[in-house]
């Protein structure tokens, strides 16, 4: 296996500008399967959530290859009072107004769908989807529809207080409530924490099914982890410290953890933002243009960083792309409900360009991780970068 340097992807920018101005739908699972969700509630009783609760309450909503006519509509938020608590909480500083349009998202899941049969007797192959710092993982939908439409069973952990969601006694499990103390490198212990969640929903939740839904059967020998953000960090810590995940993903999250300074050993795909400003070149000396070159320095040392990880990875696949055009929330459904998040950072992909552009690089890699197929989108060693 090859290990690469860093690849820039530029989508034509003037086609693609996006004017962030109001919300869309989500975008069609473009797979050959039919989608079902179910939400799984785990408890970790070895493992402490907050300083006044002693154990560890995981939400897991799964996502997998369906039967097609079977289920219900499914809700974009599942749990019952979470988008009211979302509002009175300031989620993400969105105006309520911005919020209250949520409850009338349309998903293409079905809840509590037929599993469909997968093609051999191994099952579907696992990805476990990590949210990002404070973000509720129903904000990553549009992806995890994408993945299970292809094939896939996802697992969408809620790391609590991690994201945003609530306790089975309905209390709110967010960052800076009642969260426990790291004395030294909280983020870094956070990773931790989230890399032992996400092989812990393997491990306990992949399996099991609803009465609805039925058994999903599921390869626990074939399991990626996907994360955005911090998540992102998460996963790359999971395919290092947890001997059943066999690949890992990061959308532009940074490095935390023992990550740091250690080889991780199994093959990882990291896509990154990249602000597109081409057609807006600012004043000399000007404000922004100051506040360009810093973004321009903190880019060098972010590229420093991957080379050196890519470096340690001595010959096991290492692929870092930059999509230029995207902005940090852009690997969310923000693009889609959330425009105000990508407003100003430089973001010009349409929602419908940021997801064919991340769906279309997971998928490449993870059906070449997990079922063994050759690298179509993602090519090892030469420059992705389109001529405008």
């Amino acid at each position: 296996m090859l290990a690469v340097a860093i690849l820039g992807v530029a989508l034509p920018s003037r086609a693609t500008a996006q004017p962030w101005s109001s919300p869309s739908p989500l975008p069609s699972p473009a797979g050959a399967f039919a989608v079902g969700t179910d939400v799984l509630r785990l408890v970790d009783s070895s493992r402490a959530t907050s300083r006044s609760i002693r154990t560890r309450p995981i939400t897991v909503q799964r996502w997998y290859p369906a039967r097609r006519g079977t289920g219900t509509p499914a809700t974009y938020l599942a749990e019952r009072g979470l988008l009211d608590s979302m509002i009175r909480a300031g989620y993400l500083d969105l105006r309520p107004e911005e919020m209250d349009g949520w409850r009338s998202v349309s998903l293409h899941a079905r809840l509590g769908a037929r599993a469909a049969t997968p093609p051999d007797r191994r099952g579907w192959p696992v990805v476990v989807l990590s949210h990002g710092l404070g973000t509720a993982r129903a904000h990553y939908s549009a992806l995890a529809q994408e993945l299970a439409s292809h094939g896939y069973v996802v697992l969408a952990v809620d790391h609590p207080i991690g994201g945003f969601t609530l306790a089975p006694d309905g209390r709110v499990l967010r960052p800076g409530v009642d969260s426990l103390h790291y004395p030294a490198r909280p983020l870094a212990s956070v990773v931790r924490d989230w890399a032992i969640d996400d092989a812990l929903v393997v491990r306990h939740a992949a399996s099991h099914g609803t009465a609805s839904a039925g058994a999903v059967a599921v390869d626990t020998t074939r399991v990626a982890v996907v994360g955005h953000s911090l998540g992102g960090a998460a996963a790359l810590q999971a395919c290092l410290s947890q001997p059943l995940v066999d690949a890992c993903a990061d959308m532009d999250g940074d490095v935390f953890g023992d990550v740091e300074t250690r080889r991780i050993g199994k093959p990882i795909l990291v896509l990154l933002s990249q602000h597109d400003h081409r057609d807006r070149p600012p004043a000399r000396d000007s404000a922004e243009a100051a506040r360009r070159e810093e973004f321009a320095r903190m880019g060098r040392e972010r590229d420093s960083t991957w080379t050196a990880i890519c470096e340690r990875q001595r010959g096991t696949e290492c692929l870092v792309v930059e999509l230029v055009g995207a902005g940090h929330f852009s690997f969310s459904d923000a693009p889609f409900q959330i425009p105000s998040q990508l407003r100003g950072v430089g973001a010009t992909l349409t929602p419908a360009a940021m997801h064919r552009a991340t769906a279309d690089r997971l998928l490449d890699f993870l059906d070449h991780t997990l079922r063994g197929k050759p690298l179509r989108v993602l090519q090892p060693g030469s420059s992705e970068v389109q001529p405008r």
